[in-house]
């Protein structure tokens, strides 16, 4: 004995603190920006390093949640064909993982809004302007250098949602790729994000390196976001070849195609590719009007992607 202990009891004790600290450890692993992250030149793609600083703080222990800010779970939740990262990231710890609750996927993705948080100035891309709450993160794919691609995932509002005044949602990023390698320092690249804006409108923000369009809102009003349910959404990106107005845009909704754009040209270089999802949940890029007024979640589930349209995954009741 020890300490009143029986032997039995004290090795009981010391294998739960051994698990106790396995499962800190795992839990540990953060990733988002920080205050000692570079600014970001929002006319280009030049990203700062990644860096172990979180974007939040979090008031639940991280042994007790499952979220992005865990590069663990980041990659389970994201699977082998796609490698999230660190690099502008924020909001990490409001981004839970939760098992699902549709059999078209295992788990999904639960991100929380708060009403009086600006996410960082240093971490703004794409000349967005202020946004409030939610997540950012760059994950990438692990194709060579696509120059047509097609994404597929799954979002869904809460029926009591408050959709304000705009927000932002998932879409495609691109990246310069030289010899097979790709890199954040040359010529500038686009993102294609979807969005809402005046309530339900959806629409599309394209965004170039292009001094004549670099901020496109397209295709809006194209459809309407619905309300508590899961809803399936597609984008197909056929990149322009650089000089020419000759890239294609399309955008499904539940199957539905909804917008095409015949003349995509955000392409200012040959050697710009599609570099993988934007993982985006926000309100704002329109001023402090754009916050939204009470605290809010989005759940996101099923990113997939592949050089030609997924389609919509089968209902369970399909079969």
């Amino acid at each position: 004995m020890r300490g009143g202990m029986t032997r039995r009891e004290l090795m009981r004790s010391s294998a739960a603190g051994a698990l106790g600290l396995a499962a800190t450890g795992l839990s540990g692993v953060l990733a988002a920006c920080g205050p000692g992250m570079g600014q970001v030149d929002p006319a280009s793609e030049t990203l700062p390093p990644d860096t172990a600083a979180p974007g939040a703080v979090s008031t639940t222990p991280g042994s007790a949640r499952h979220t992005l800010a865990s590069a663990t779970v980041a990659r389970q939740f994201f699977g082998e064909k796609l490698v999230p990262t660190t690099r502008s990231s924020f909001g990490l710890d409001l981004a839970e993982v939760l098992p699902s609750d549709d059999k078209r996927f295992p788990s999904f993705l639960r991100v929380s809004i708060p009403s009086d948080v600006t996410n960082p100035e240093e971490a703004r891309i794409y000349q967005d302007g202020a946004t409030y709450g939610g997540i950012q993160m760059f994950v990438d794919h692990t194709l060579r250098s696509p120059y047509e691609l097609y994404m597929r995932y799954y979002v869904r509002f809460p029926q009591d949602f408050e959709f304000g005044k705009g927000g932002r949602l998932p879409g495609f990023f691109g990246t310069i790729v030289k010899n097979r390698i790709r890199t954040e320092t040359l010529r500038s690249g686009f993102a294609t994000r979807f969005a809402w804006r005046d309530g339900d409108f959806g629409l599309i923000y394209a965004n170039t390196a292009r001094s004549d369009h670099p901020v496109n809102t397209v295709g809006k009003a194209s459809w309407r976001w619905p309300r508590g349910r899961w809803v399936c959404v597609e984008q197909g990106v056929k990149l322009n070849f650089e000089g020419f107005a000759d890239g294609l845009m399309l955008i499904w909704i539940d199957g539905q195609l909804v917008y095409k754009d015949q003349q995509f040209n955000p392409r200012i270089s040959n050697d710009l590719r599609t570099g993988g999802f934007l993982v985006t949940a926000t309100f704002g890029d329109g001023g402090a009007t754009f916050k939204p007024a009470s605290p809010q979640t989005i759940d996101l589930a099923g990113f997939a992607y592949d050089v030609k349209r997924l389609n919509p995954l089968p209902k369970p009741e399909d079969g």
